[in-house]
Order: C-alpha cells, then sequence, then structure tokens
C-alpha cells in the first residue's frame, strides 16, 4: 500500500510541475522551487490602449480624501504602461466634514471644500486576501510632495463582527509608498531622501463598546512599520515592489530582495489592490486638532504639473503560492546523511496531520527511477504547531549503514498533507546524487 501511495503522489507531484512550469514568477524567484499560480483578477500587462473596466475600478468612490480629489481622467494607458497624474486644478466638492468645528470625531456636518489638485487611483474590482501581489513602478519627478503607492485595502467595514471587542474594522497593507519625505529623524524635521520608501501596516481595530481605535506604523514600529533604504532614486527608472501576504507573516520586496517581514496580526480582512498616487506635505499641511491632512491653500503652484507629476506602471502580476516543498540542503559524511527540507503550505493552506502526521522523510528503494519498496520513514510532527504549519524547514538524519543497499539503490522523498485534501511530495531524490 505504501508503495501505491508513493507512486501517485510522483505522479501528482509531476503533474503540479508541468501546470505551473510556464507560469510566469515573481521577481527573484524565476529558479524558486514554490510553485506559483496567476491570479488574473489582480494581473494586467496594460497592452490595451484603455483601462480594462472589467478587472479596474478607477477612482473608486469608496476612496474618499479630504485633502484632494480623485478623478478618473488621471489615470489612463499609454503605450502599454498605465499612467497616474497629478494635476493644478482648483475646484470645490461636498465634504463630509466631522472636525468642522475644530473638533476631531464629532457628527460629519456637509460642507463645500476648495481642493487645489487632483490625482489618479485605479483599483482591483473584487477582493483578495493571501497571495503574492507585484508592480514594475517609475516614481515621479516631482519631489518632494507626491507619493506613488501600491497597496492594498479593506472597504467591507463595518464588518458583521463590528461590535466585538478585538476585531478589524479595516486593514490596510502598504506593498509600497515612494518619495513621502517622511519624517524619520534623527532630527525632528529631518525628512527622508527621495530613495527612502515606506512598506507600513495599517489597522483599524474595535475597542471597548464598540469604539474603533487606529493603529497606525509610527505608533507601533516594531509590528507596524518598516522603511527602506533602496540604492537608487525610484523616479528615474522602474523597479519592482512586492508583498507576500501569509497567514502567519507578511514579506516585502524591492527587485525581488527581501527587504523585511512583520507578523500577520491584523491583516486578514478582504482587500482591494490599488495603485495610486497621494499628495504630501508642501502640497497639504496636517491639520492638529483633527488630526488629518487637509488642503494648503498658501502653497499651490502649477509649475511641474502634469509633466512631472506622472507616476508610471508596467505591469501589476499577481499569484497565489500552492503548497510545496523541496530540498533545500544536504551533507553526507562517511555513512551519515543530514537532509534540510523547505516547505510552504500554500497561500490560502496549512500542513494538517493527515496521513503523514507532518513533514515525512521516506528512505526508499528504486529501479530505474521507480519506487519498488519503502524503507523507513521518520516524522516532523513540530510543523503542526503554530506558525510551523504555513511555512518553514524540517531537518532529517540518516544512517546509510543500516539499509545494507548500494546508495545508486536509494533515494528519498519528503511530503505533507495539505488541509487542500492533497498529499505534497517533493521530487524522488537519489542518494547517490547528493
Amino acid at each position: 500500500m505504501k508503495n501505491i501511495v508513493l507512486s501517485s503522489l510522483l505522479t501528482l507531484s509531476t503533474s503540479l510541475i508541468c501546470t505551473f512550469a510556464n507560469a510566469s514568477n515573481p521577481t527573484g524567484f524565476e529558479q524558486s522551487s514554490l510553485a506559483f499560480s496567476p491570479m488574473a483578477d489582480f494581473s494586467d500587462e496594460f497592452n490595451a490602449n484603455q483601462i480594462n473596466t472589467s478587472k479596474w475600478e478607477n477612482a473608486p468612490k469608496s476612496l474618499v480624501i479630504g485633502a484632494w480629489s480623485f478623478v478618473p481622467e488621471n489615470t489612463y494607458v499609454k503605450n502599454g504602461v498605465l499612467n497616474i497624474d497629478v494635476t493644478q486644478e482648483t475646484h470645490t466638492r461636498p465634504f463630509h466634514d466631522s472636525c468642522w468645528d475644530g473638533v476631531a470625531g464629532g457628527s460629519a456636518k456637509l460642507t463645500q471644500r476648495e481642493l487645489y489638485y487632483k490625482s489618479g487611483a485605479i483599483r482591483t474590482a473584487a477582493d483578495t486576501v493571501y497571495g503574492f501581489y507585484e508592480a514594475k513602478i517609475k516614481g515621479v519627478k516631482m519631489f518632494p510632495g507626491l507619493s506613488p503607492a501600491f497597496w492594498l485595502y479593506s472597504d467591507g467595514h463595518p464588518f458583521p463582527d463590528s461590535h466585538v471587542e478585538g476585531s478589524v474594522d479595516y486593514s490596510e497593507i502598504d506593498i509600497v509608498e515612494l518619495q513621502q519625505a517622511d519624517w524619520h529623524g534623527p532630527k525632528k524635521d529631518d525628512a527622508d531622501p527621495v530613495n527612502v520608501m515606506d512598506h507600513n501596516l495599517h489597522a483599524r481595530i474595535v475597542g471597548k463598546n464598540g469604539k474603533k481605535i487606529w493603529r497606525r506604523p509610527k505608533a507601533f514600529r516594531e509590528t507596524q512599520l518598516l522603511n527602506y533604504h533602496a540604492p537608487f532614486d525610484p523616479s528615474e527608472d522602474f523597479h519592482t515592489y512586492a508583498v507576500e501576504n501569509r497567514k502567519d507573516r507578511i514579506f516585502w520586496y524591492v527587485d525581488g530582495n527581501l527587504v523585511g517581514s512583520k507578523a500577520n496580526l491584523f491583516w486578514h480582512r478582504p482587500m482591494h489592490l490599488i495603485l495610486s498616487m497621494g499628495l504630501r506635505r508642501h502640497f497639504i499641511k496636517f491639520n492638529g486638532k483633527c488630526q488629518r491632512a487637509d488642503p494648503h491653500p498658501d502653497n499651490v503652484t502649477k509649475k511641474g504639473f502634469p509633466e512631472d507629476a506622472n507616476m508610471q506602471i508596467e505591469y501589476v502580476r499577481s499569484w497565489q503560492i500552492e503548497p510545496s516543498i523541496w530540498l533545500a540542503s544536504s551533507q553526507m559524511t562517511n555513512q551519515s546523511l543530514a537532509l534540510s527540507f523547505d516547505y510552504h503550505a500554500g497561500s490560502t493552506e496549512e500542513v494538517i496531520k493527515g496521513n503523514t502526521n507532518g513533514i515525512e522523510l521516506s528512505v526508499v528503494e528504486v529501479k530505474n527511477g521507480k519506487i519498488v519498496k519503502h524503507l523507513k520513514g521518520i516524522t516532523d510532527k513540530s510543523v503542526l504547531d503554530g506558525d510551523k504549519k504555513y511555512a518553514g524547514s524540517s531537518q532529517f538524519k540518516l544512517d546509510l549503514a543500516e539499509f545494507n543497499k548500494p546508495l545508486t539503490d536509494l533515494a528519498v522523498i519528503a511530503m505533507f498533507s495539505s488541509s487542500n485534501g492533497n498529499e505534497i511530495q517533493s521530487q524522488l531524490i537519489p542518494i547517490s546524487n547528493l
């Protein structure tokens, strides 16, 4: 029975490899042992001459900013590239002002607010949670004052559990915010240079008596703030910016290089993928009494708009990571063999007890590349505990002398049971090749 299971799993593994062999991988993962499955609803090469309205919402109505306006005409496709412009256009629009009397958090009053700039934003019509999201973006020439951004945010609030203390009312993952010229010190008014980018997390949590409490990055630096000093000016060329949102952790990448990660405490709500250009200080001002950004009537200019206020996006690509396991390293000394297998349970799955009771390493006898006999099994049960059920590494040691067979007749294969109902296994690895 064991031989039949192993043979069928080998067929399944080969099928999975063929399925994803032709799918493009994220930048930096071209030679990865991970299996990536493209997510069409969250990917676009922008090769058409217009925005795909079945996939994207242009200037979404739910995205309301009080310091400038998002308008559809400022986002457009040209020569296979998505463009987002900021224009200087003085205008008025209705604004629900909850600080009309100078006191934050009061009842909103509808006012007509004078604004000075218009920008663009485009978000996916569908929402998503876990996966790998990447965009190739060129920043904006104007600096400081504008911030090209690629992010994920929820708009389903209030959620059905909004009355439950500790539940999440809003979640936001900033894949990247470029050129913010934010203040990270060391002195109070030291603005970040153009190469510093932010990869932050925002959440609004339900507190006692249903009160909503914001968790902002600067107040929770260890768990929510990540800024990266890139070795380039993002306004000069295209670079890739990506995030993997996993059930246990969130990982950020720039040009395929991991630049940081945080524990996933609150970012499990359905979120839209969005590209936008925001205004920053110089063109807006912070209102401390109301705890918000307001228009800046003393700093209005047409200089550089829109020719130097143009953000470009070559593509957006998104993937689900499929459950996978692969040999990470091996070391043989005399008759002792140490093996390390890395695994990823998949974007939406986890390792379960199943038939393997963890990650199982099987030593098998092979003839002509086929399994003929199961000789030994070793199980790492620790992968069923805590965050290890989502991804990690398992180590095994073998005394090859106990098998009393030529190394050419021995192979190893590692596997685990996935919550998707399948048994996931590595390639069959001849020990003589190690």
